[in-house]
């Protein structure tokens, strides 16, 4: 019920505009020409922007262009290379058992195998995972790649 209500209350109101809808009402040539001028210069060929940039700009977006434009990219490092670095940068003061889990001591810190550790190295944060603890060494690895370092320095593994 209230929704024949509304239908006809809507089509009250849509009725004088319906009306003059079907009228067909067309502008005047005057009307007319004043659009057309307006579509012809919004749709006008315009300068290129660009041209007035100087020639040495590198865009951003394409790296190619930065290559060949002298801007060289960092020496990529294996994965290797760079845990064997960072790993020198960690200096366990020792290793204890707490119950059947072996700890490995930073200082304060008190980190299990599993346990992550992350180190800064020339100027990037890189997270370090501690694999393996055993009484004179430590095992870390960096994404795929794992290395055993002595707990005491100058010891060998």
């Amino acid at each position: 019920m209230k929704t024949h209500r509304m239908l006809l209350v809507g089509l009250a109101l849509a009725a004088p505009g319906l009306a003059a809808f079907g009228q067909g009402r067309a502008t005047s040539p005057a009307n007319r020409q004043v659009s057309l001028e307006l579509a012809a210069k919004l749709l006008a060929p315009r300068a290129d922007p660009t041209a007035s940039l100087p020639d040495g700009l590198v865009n951003p977006f394409n790296p190619a262009a930065s290559r060949k434009s002298g801007v060289s990219a960092p020496a990529a490092v294996s994965d290797h290379d760079l845990l064997e670095r960072i790993a020198a940068r960690i200096t366990p003061s020792g290793a204890m058992m707490f119950g059947a889990h072996p700890i490995l001591l930073l200082g304060e810190k008190k980190l299990k195998v599993g346990d992550t550790l992350t180190i800064n190295f020339d100027g990037a944060d890189y997270v370090v995972v501690i694999t393996d603890v055993t009484p004179t060494s430590f095992r870390v690895r960096l994404n795929r790649e794992e290395l055993t370092r002595p707990i005491k320095p100058g010891k060998a593994p």
